[in-house]
């Protein structure tokens, strides 16, 4: 969805909101949806900016870090993260749309609800709204975790963080 900012109505801009419950403590739930994004991420023709070029997702797990596509030969920088507070809040800028994304991690009675609200900033003419189709993928990974199974998030140091299992 690209919404373009002479379609809004005044005071309202485009937004996509989306949460799942996961059943893992909060940090755990954060080190899933950044340090391992690239095992969930569902790979698919539509669900990458170059799906042609066999992509992968990587985060790199710091402030200031980017949220990048990984190709064998290169990669492209989606946004930059603005906030990172692991286990509790991650925030990052759209670079290839005028999004503006915010996660939270919020302890709940089974787990951790993981909610994402994706905007358009209000300097921006177009925003990709996919997290209501993306966010269940998290689901399944974090359910196939063996208890007790944990990954560090490393400082990125130019390769990105690597999970330790």
């Amino acid at each position: 969805m690209t919404p373009r900012r002479d379609a809004r109505t005044p005071g309202t801009r485009p937004e996509a909101r989306a949460e799942v419950d996961v059943g893992v403590p909060p940090q755990r739930a954060f080190e899933a949806f950044t340090a391992e994004i690239g095992s969930w991420w569902v790979p698919g023709p539509i669900n990458f900016f170059d799906a042609n070029r066999s992509p992968t997702m990587r985060v790199e797990c710091r402030p200031g870090g980017r949220v990048l596509e990984v190709y064998p030969d290169g990669e492209l920088v989606i946004a930059e993260i603005t906030t990172w507070e692991p286990g509790v809040r991650l925030s990052y800028r759209g670079i290839v749309d005028d999004s503006q994304t915010d996660v939270s991690f919020e302890p709940s009675a089974t787990g951790t609800t993981v909610r994402v609200h994706q905007y358009l900033r209000d300097d921006g003419d177009r925003a990709f709204l996919f997290w209501p189709n993306v966010i269940g993928w998290l689901l399944p990974w974090c359910e196939d975790l063996p208890p007790g199974r944990s990954t560090t998030i490393a400082p990125d140091r130019t390769a990105g963080p690597k999970p330790r299992r």
